[in-house]
C-alpha cells in the first residue's frame, strides 16, 4: 500500500514538472529579462523612464538567435541591442510619445495579442505590429517609417542635390551661350575687315 501511494505521488510530482516546464509561447518572453547586456544608452533610457513615469516591467532582452516575426530578418534582441518592456498602468501613452520624441534608435508597438513597447539602439525607425500572442503578424494594421527628422533631412539632401544639378547645368548653358557669342563676334568682325579691304583696294585701283 505505501509503496503504490509513494508511486502515485511520484507520478503525481512528475506531472506538475511537466506541465510547468512547457515553454512559454509569449515570443517577447522566451528570452532573458537581465539588462545587463544592454548598451548604455538602453539602460539609461529605462532609467529615465523609470524616474519621470514610475515602475518598469522588463519583459525581454537577449533571445539568441530571434528573429523578426513576418519577415526571417535577424532581430536586435538576438545580439542584445534591444529591450521589451510593460510601461507603468496607465502611461502606455505618455511613454510612447516621450520616447519617439527623445529616443535616437528605434521604438516599437504592439496591439491585438501582445501590449509592450519595444526600444533598440538601431535606426531611427518608429513601428507599429498587430500580432497575435505568439508573434504572428496580422496583415494590414502594421506600419514602419523613419523619424520626421530623419525624412526631412532627406529630402533636404534631395533638394540640394536637385538644385545642385540644376545649378551645373544653367552654369553649362551660361557657358555654351558666352562661347556661341564670342564666336559669332569674332567672325562678324572677321567679315567686317575683309569687306573693308576689298573696298579699299577697289578705290586704290587694283
Amino acid at each position: 500500500m505505501s509503496f503504490s501511494f509513494s508511486l502515485r505521488s511520484l507520478c503525481a510530482l512528475a506531472l506538475l514538472a511537466g506541465i510547468f516546464a512547457i515553454p512559454v509561447s509569449h515570443p517577447a518572453a522566451a528570452g532573458g529579462t537581465s539588462t545587463g547586456c544592454l548598451p548604455g544608452v538602453l539602460r539609461q533610457r529605462l532609467a529615465q523612464i523609470r524616474a519621470k513615469f514610475g515602475r518598469v516591467s522588463v519583459i525581454s532582452t537577449h533571445r539568441p538567435g530571434a528573429r523578426i516575426a513576418g519577415s526571417g530578418r535577424r532581430s536586435f534582441h538576438a545580439s542584445c541591442r534591444a529591450v521589451d518592456f510593460h510601461p507603468p498602468r496607465g502611461k502606455y501613452r505618455a511613454v510612447v510619445a516621450w520616447l519617439k520624441s527623445r529616443h535616437g534608435g528605434g521604438v516599437g508597438t504592439y496591439s491585438c495579442g501582445m501590449h509592450h513597447v519595444h526600444i533598440d539602439n538601431g535606426p531611427q525607425i518608429r513601428f507599429h505590429h498587430c500580432v497575435t500572442a505568439r508573434g504572428r503578424p496580422i496583415r494590414g494594421r502594421s506600419y514602419a517609417s523613419r523619424s520626421r527628422s530623419r525624412r526631412h533631412a532627406s529630402r533636404g539632401r534631395s533638394r540640394a542635390r536637385y538644385s545642385g544639378r540644376r545649378t551645373s547645368r544653367h552654369a553649362r548653358r551660361t557657358a555654351h551661350t558666352r562661347r556661341q557669342s564670342r564666336q559669332s563676334r569674332r567672325s562678324a568682325h572677321a567679315g567686317f575687315t575683309s569687306d573693308r579691304f576689298l573696298t579699299r583696294l577697289k578705290r586704290n585701283g587694283a
